[in-house]
């Protein structure tokens, strides 16, 4: 999306669906309806394929009695996904009415834009994320088993908090503090120092057994368990590595938009922890786009990498 200060307020940020537990589970998610005789002369699958192609590849570490409840967590942000190329705003629109915003600074100026409270306290908020583990990003990156296997990877978990405390704005602030009192306006709405939101910590508890344990181990249990989990500094790496994780899952053995397999770095899980490129009638530009029905790229490619303003933003600043 285009700047980040602009993504912020409609950001989704889980990624595009998946799964397969087994046994039935893993029957189910492979069950994809035949293409159809357009879809095979457009060489492009058809939504079911698609679809069931990362529920199956989602689900293969979940328990076989959860993977109905993440089919359903995968569909609604499956859904939503889709739904993101036909709702943009323009960065220079000054936030919508439904946003309360009174957390002391101006939170929208039409000349300054938008104000950033955390900038340079970006050192301080990391701070309570490891103050009782100080190696968190380190632990995080090391529990799950394909993010294990990249040095780099601590280091994506720590840039990624970072970059989204360095764009904490007053709309950000005033909804965590509106979450704390128990008014939450929509699940799909973003909390805390990851900016993830309820729904997608829904479908990665099921999809990661070892972050529910987590969460149990910091007593983050019961009927909001997710919000709880997201406001709690202490959980934020856990959180931005199971969102890693689970693109690295979704994106195994798929190929990109310029028909070679997704490779795998610090740059291309970046982005996928924020798409904000657009192809606009084959021409790739950054989010708000202010063309309907533009398609946002969700599977990354160096190309789109080198557009994407989200991945700039994150190795900009060393955190």
């Amino acid at each position: 999306m285009a700047d980040e200060e602009s993504q912020k307020k409609d950001r989704r940020k889980s990624g595009s669906p998946g799964a397969g537990a087994s046994g039935d589970a893993d029957k189910k998610a492979g069950e994809a309806k035949p293409e159809t005789s357009a879809a095979s002369n457009n060489d492009m699958p058809s939504p079911s394929d698609t679809f069931n192609r990362g529920l199956k590849a989602i689900s293969k570490d979940a328990r076989p009695e959860d993977f109905e409840d993440l089919q359903g967590l995968y569909s609604i942000m499956y859904m939503e996904r889709k739904a993101e190329r036909y709702f943009k705003r323009d960065p220079n629109e000054p936030p919508s009415p439904d946003d309360t915003m009174t957390a002391g600074n101006k939170p929208y100026d039409k000349t300054e834009g938008y104000v950033f409270p955390f900038r340079g306290k970006e050192a301080e908020k990391l701070a309570e994320c490891t103050k009782v583990e100080s190696k968190a990003f380190l632990t995080a990156a090391a529990m799950f088993k394909d993010l294990s296997r990249y040095m780099w990877a601590p280091r994506l978990l720590r840039q990624l908090v970072g970059n989204e405390i360095h764009y904490y704005d007053p709309i950000d602030i005033e909804r965590d503090k509106n979450a704390r009192k128990g008014v939450i306006k929509s699940n799909s709405q973003t909390f805390g120092y990851t900016q993830v939101s309820i729904n997608a910590v829904k479908l990665y508890v099921l999809e990661f057994p070892i972050l529910r344990q987590y969460f149990e181990r910091k007593n983050h249990v019961g009927a909001d368990y997710e919000i709880r989990a997201l406001l709690d500094p202490q959980c934020a790496a856990m959180i931005v590595a199971a969102v890693c994780e689970h693109h690295l899952k979704l994106w195994k053995g798929q190929d990109n938009d310029d028909g070679v397999p997704i490779p795998i770095n610090e740059r291309t899980l970046a982005y996928g922890y924020n798409p904000d490129v657009y192809d606009v009638n084959g021409t790739l530009e950054t989010s708000p786009v202010p063309i309907y029905g533009a398609r946002k790229i969700l599977m990354p490619s160096e190309r789109v990498v080198a557009v994407s303003k989200h991945v700039k933003k994150v190795f900009e600043q060393d955190y």
